[in-house]
């Protein structure tokens, strides 16, 4: 079997992102050879945010996306920009210490600043709002839990801002009575993801990248003083390649190191037929990002007089029209004004799971380089990852702490994943049920 036979791209989701992008451009794909000094295997959000810092810095850059742009994570996500990983700070004091935690706070808060920074630096008209984010407890344990973890972060991080809503707070501000309290952190907000990744497109080509489409790198070797990379219809010479192809990495098996080092799950949404006046006053009509804290976390937001709804779709390959008829009976079990109020959007893609629950960025070989496993928090800091990998490039040394590996990490039990997903995901659910 040659390269060739291995990849499979997806289709693009036919999200409401889809819908509501103008018109952009259309991408080449590569038709004779080329050089660059890098090359950038994925047009996400980490790899064009590479591209650009690159490009600004005088570099020749390639762009090489398997399918059209939007094909994967940074086209089909829910558009939540916030400043967090997926596993807490408090537990990453636990394991490596309060100033580590302190660091690892700090990059974060630097991921959403940065995409803040590059909205305003190339005019990027995303429908960006920052109004804060939302944690929603589901029980009176979780909000006793998310008041303590409050409460360290103040002491222990300097954290100002976070603000506690009791449980008649939480029902004005989203519309429903099934939330015991939350907190509320102003570092946060929305923005259509996929007018985000065109406008990241636009300027990096106007910086001189040049951003090949539906190319698909099928294998790279390492000559002396450089490497080949291979595609359909063509090479591309390059000094240094950049993998940034996240929960995509088996499109190819070029990327086969990143494969085996995160766990795809499938994150769905569903987006409503516009609102009435009277829902869109009362559901959620401040406009915030909201997270649920039960284990298989849910999570909703405001488009415009929408209402988007997102949680954990199929386990397979495929969309189940039984996995978004679960999504929608629980978002209309939170909001039952919505019953009878139509679903118009339905769509869903993969986040890559990390066995350590956070990102991963780093070396392969000396010209090799990877930046993957977002956990599903990486619309801030996939971007913020990229930029930071070019500044390496660059002879920089931005301090991106335990997200800098040594090594690529390994899942372990790799070809038992879908496996141990789907018992882990059978035993929150059980948990979440019971109220624990």
């Amino acid at each position: 079997m040659n390269g060739r036979d291995t990849v499979s791209v997806p289709p693009k989701a036919p999200s409401l992102w889809e819908e509501l992008a103008p018109a952009a451009p259309e991408y080449p794909s590569l038709a004779v050879s080329d050089r660059a000094e890098v090359l950038v295997v994925g047009g996400g959000y980490a790899g064009l945010h590479a591209a650009l810092t690159l490009a600004r810095a005088g570099k020749t850059v390639i762009v090489a996306e398997a399918g059209p742009l939007g094909t994967g994570g940074s086209g089909r996500n829910g558009g939540v920009v916030n400043a967090k990983f997926r596993i807490s700070y408090s537990a990453l004091a636990q394991s490596h210490g309060i100033a580590t935690a302190r660091r690892m706070h700090e990059i974060a808060g630097r991921s959403v600043a940065y995409l803040e920074e590059t909205l305003e630096r190339y005019d990027i008209g995303a429908h960006y709002a920052r109004h804060g984010a939302l944690r929603c407890a589901h029980t009176a344990r979780a909000f006793e839990a998310l008041a303590r973890d409050a409460e360290w972060q103040k002491a222990e991080l300097g954290v100002s801002g976070l603000a506690l809503l009791d449980r008649q707070e939480m029902q004005r501000e989203t519309g429903s009575t099934d939330f015991c309290g939350g907190v509320l952190a102003p570092q946060g907000g929305t923005i259509r993801p996929l007018d985000y990744l065109h406008g990241l497109a636009q300027a990096a080509v106007r910086a001189g990248v040049r951003l090949y489409a539906r190319s698909p790198v099928l294998e790279v070797e390492e000559a002396t003083g450089s490497l080949r990379a291979t595609l359909p219809n063509g090479e591309i010479r390059a000094d240094h390649v950049l993998y940034a192809t996240d929960a995509y990495s088996s499109i190819s098996r070029v990327t086969a190191p990143l494969r085996r080092s995160v766990v795809p799950f499938r994150s769905a949404m569903v987006a409503t037929a516009p609102l009435p006046a009277t829902m869109s006053e009362e559901i959620c009509a401040n406009a915030r990002s909201y997270t649920e804290t039960r284990r298989m976390m849910r999570w909703f937001r405001r488009e415009g007089d929408r209402l988007i709804f997102g949680g954990r779709g199929a386990l397979g390959a495929v969309d189940a029209p039984a996995a978004f008829a679960r999504l929608e009976s629980a978002m209309r079990a939170i909001f039952p004004q919505l019953e009878g109020h139509p679903v118009t959007h339905r769509w869903s893609g993969h986040v890559a799971l990390t066995f350590d629950a956070l990102p991963m960025a780093g070396a392969l070989t000396q010209r090799q380089h990877f930046a993957a496993g977002f956990n599903g928090a990486g619309v801030a800091m996939s971007g913020y990852v990229g930029h930071c990998m070019a500044r390496r490039f660059l002879g920089e040394a931005p301090d991106l702490g335990l997200v800098a590996r040594d090594t690529l990490p390994k899942v372990p039990f790799f070809a038992f994943r879908s496996i141990g997903v789907r018992a882990v995901t059978a035993g929150y659910e059980t948990l979440d049920r019971l109220g624990f």
